[in-house]
């Protein structure tokens, strides 16, 4: 992968298991871009767009990072094979990047956002998706917001549902036309580029033949068919077309942005499914008659199952009531006619199954998950709480170790009443997942911060990106949390995921009232970087320098442990 070094604004060559961490660069293209032929000489200067790659470098350089990624030089076009891999893995630098910086050219303040062109190319839809944190720009450079903070403007911008922006990996949670929508007004300079650009979206790999001009959407289409069995894809209307299955363009799916994903069956339910789906006692004891092992459709979930999905109280307990029909009380993925009820939240049902004590409230599907961790993630509150009062401790987590606990689902909601009643129940001592503290933190849930820490949630735990509760606080500018946090014991001097202490990251910033939290609650000025730096190498100014330097806060530090070290004595 070809990275820019911040420094030297020149291209540096790191093998992918060696990749920094790196700002990346989303903007739309204009006269005189620096291409990677231009790197390395003297003609790079000379272009309008060098200013562009030397600010967002200058903006990179003063957030801590060494490298940026810019598609305009990274990339040696003239390779078709080199420009089909960058393609084809686009989507997922702008996944894997620690920040997106998007310049919009063509403004100046908040209120201009929504008229950018930037919003019109198609390539900027998987730029505003992928990554996980994002900075705006104006032409001038001067900060617009956050994407977190401009996530309302953004949304309705661009249509795209504000949880979809918040977190990429809630993509998987949209049907095929409800994407295609969102690139439904957008413009590329190729037609090729039209299908290209939402590869990402889509989870696509394909080949790229520039010179195939409309083909390209339709091989796009037929590859989303291979891996894919939501019928939306068909769910779209043009004046014209070529009179098959398939859209000519993405405009054609303009009007379909309220299409909502369903579940389809890979074969038609059964008539006895349909019917308890339905609630029709009458058919479905007719056809359990004709059929007593109520194996009429081997793709079919169970009876009861369906009837509890359905909301059908009396039919799930005239069918529990026989012993007959035990068979039909799970599916084909070991899943609890519980565990449906508790995911629909079909609370009689869930209250009758408990009180008739026929179904262990415990019980695991084939992917480890029991009737409380549905309920949980599929925000069924007052569900939840009814198998909680059942006292139970081991339901909070995937059997696999990847899936994540209920307790991280009920942090990452913000429901503070489901919280509490989990950590009642031992929640923090399930294992597998991402921590919930790092959630709440991630949420700015502050009261649920608080809980958790006060239950013994470890303080300094990391997720997945090794980040820990205080540096993904810190990255947000949470001073409460910050302070919270530290109150709480974190190790304050612990390094980051780019080897600095979070005081040497705020001070390398520039944010002097982070600094001063950090100060206030312990952070040890004297505490190195992974280069051997304390944080006040970074400080530039006399204001932030002397706040660094002043002794008082080593002293308050040295007062505090010699405290510390007395009450535990």
């Amino acid at each position: 992968m070809r990275l820019v070094n911040t420094k030297s604004i020149q291209l540096e060559f790191l093998a992918d298991d060696n990749v920094p961490d790196y700002a990346i660069l989303s903007h739309t293209w204009e006269q005189e871009e620096v291409l990677f032929q231009d790197m390395g000489s003297d003609s790079a200067k000379l272009k309008k767009g060098y200013a562009k790659l030397e600010s967002c470098c200058r903006v990179a350089r003063e957030n801590g990072f060494e490298y940026i990624w810019d598609d305009t030089c990274c990339i040696d076009k003239t390779s078709s094979a080199e420009l089909s891999e960058a393609i084809n893995s686009m989507y997922r630098y702008y996944q894997e990047a620690s920040i997106c910086y998007g310049y919009l050219a063509d403004i100046s303040t908040v209120s201009e956002i929504p008229n950018s062109r930037w919003f019109t190319r198609g390539w900027m839809l998987q730029e505003l998706i992928a990554p996980r944190s994002m900075i705006f720009f104006d032409k001038h450079w001067r900060e617009l917001g956050t994407k977190s903070s401009l996530v309302q403007v953004l949304s309705q911008r661009t249509s795209i549902p504000e949880s979809i922006l918040c977190d990429s990996e809630e993509l998987e949670t949209t049907s095929i036309a409800q994407r295609m929508s969102w690139a439904a007004d957008r413009v590329t300079t190729r037609k090729e580029d039209r299908a290209y650009s939402l590869m990402g979206i889509f989870g696509i790999n394909m080949p790229l033949l520039y010179g195939e001009g409309d083909k390209a959407f339709y091989r796009l289409q037929e590859e989303i068919m291979r891996v894919s069995d939501d019928h939306s894809l068909f769910a779209w209307k043009a004046t014209t077309s070529r009179g098959g299955l398939l859209a000519p363009t993405p405009a054609a799916f303009k009007h379909s942005g309220d299409i909502i994903p369903t579940v389809v069956e890979r074969n038609t339910l059964s008539s006895l499914a349909e019917a308890a789906s339905a609630g029709d006692a009458g058919s479905v004891w007719y056809l359990l008659a004709q059929d007593p092992s109520g194996t009429m459709h081997d793709e079919a979930r169970s009876t009861i199952c369906l009837a509890a999905r359905g909301g059908h109280e009396r039919l799930v307990s005239q069918l529990l009531a026989r012993r007959d029909t035990a068979h039909l009380i799970i599916d084909d993925q070991a899943r609890t006619a519980l565990s449906h009820a508790a995911e629909c939240g079909q609370e009689a049902i869930v209250r009758f199954i408990l009180s008739s004590a026929t179904i262990h409230p415990d019980t695991r599907d084939v992917h480890g998950l029991s009737a409380l961790w549905y309920a949980v993630y599929h925000k069924q509150s007052a569900c939840a709480k009814l198998l909680l009062q059942k006292g139970l401790v081991s339901g909070h987590v995937g059997g696999d170790g990847n899936t994540q606990t209920a307790l991280w689902h009920a942090v990452s909601y913000g429901d503070l009443d489901l919280v509490k009643l989990l950590l009642q129940n031992k929640a923090l001592q399930s294992t597998g997942g991402e921590p919930a503290l790092c959630a709440a933190v991630s949420n700015q849930h502050f009261a649920i911060t608080d809980l958790l820490l006060q239950h013994g949630a470890d303080p300094d735990e990391r997720d997945s990106k090794r980040r820990s509760p205080l540096q993904i606080a810190c990255r947000q500018d949470n001073h409460e949390i910050v302070a919270l946090l530290m109150r709480h014991g974190v190790n304050a001097d612990v390094l980051d995921t780019a080897g600095k202490t979070e005081l040497a990251f705020a001070t390398l910033i520039g944010n002097k009232t982070l600094v001063k939290v950090l100060l206030e609650n312990g952070a040890n000025p004297r505490a190195k970087c992974a280069n051997g730096k304390t944080a006040a190498a970074y400080a530039t100014g006399q204001e932030m320098k002397s706040l660094i330097g002043n002794q008082r806060w080593y002293k308050t530090l040295l007062d505090r442990t010699s405290t510390n070290r007395s009450a535990m004595s």
